[in-house]
């Protein structure tokens, strides 16, 4: 456990200030995926042995969170399209164009600010919080090209292909 009161690899894990960059919300705690997966990402995407936790691409445990996300309405297919796409392009980066890790690390962490303010649009949110959380959650999990490419994205296409049929469609 840290000075700020959170152990490595859970959400709010980077950053400085209020525990990680986050403050305080009254309404946060019930739109906490831990609230829904009690030790999400907890001890990494990886086991002992450097295989992904089957966990994280089953649907016993994914397609719940899926649900959750969707349970406001607001998260649509185009939405999470948007942020998936965004995936693929520093995948690409990082396979085929031979860009250097640390050189893509940014763009990882601009899916966190493009979250936060995806949420925090007035009058109306673009995405529900507990989306927020989940991107929040995996950037702060991510700590090298192996976690983001055979950790984050095949849990990310999991959620994608398990929430499919509890996405709205449309643009939001």
């Amino acid at each position: 456990m840290s000075k700020y009161g959170h152990h490595r690899g859970q959400s709010g894990g980077q950053g400085g200030g209020f525990g990680g960059g986050r403050l305080p919300n009254a309404s946060a705690p019930d739109q906490r995926i831990t609230k829904i997966w009690a030790d999400y990402l907890k001890g990494g995407y990886f086991d002992a042995q450097g295989n992904l936790r089957i966990e994280y691409v089953s649907r016993e445990r994914v397609e719940q969170l899926a649900q959750a996300m969707c349970a406001s309405g607001q998260l649509t297919t185009h939405q999470i399209r948007r942020y998936f796409g965004h995936c693929r392009a520093v995948e690409t980066k990082l396979r085929w164009a031979g860009v250097e890790w640390l050189a893509i690390w940014p763009m990882i962490k601009k899916l966190d600010i493009s979250a936060a303010d995806g949420a925090a649009k007035q009058p109306a949110p673009k995405i529900p919080e507990l989306f927020h959380d989940f991107i929040r959650s995996n950037i702060a999990a991510i700590k090298s090209q192996k976690d983001f490419l055979e950790g984050f994205l095949p849990h990310f296409e999991a959620v994608i292909g398990f929430g499919q049929a509890h996405f709205k469609s449309g643009k939001n």
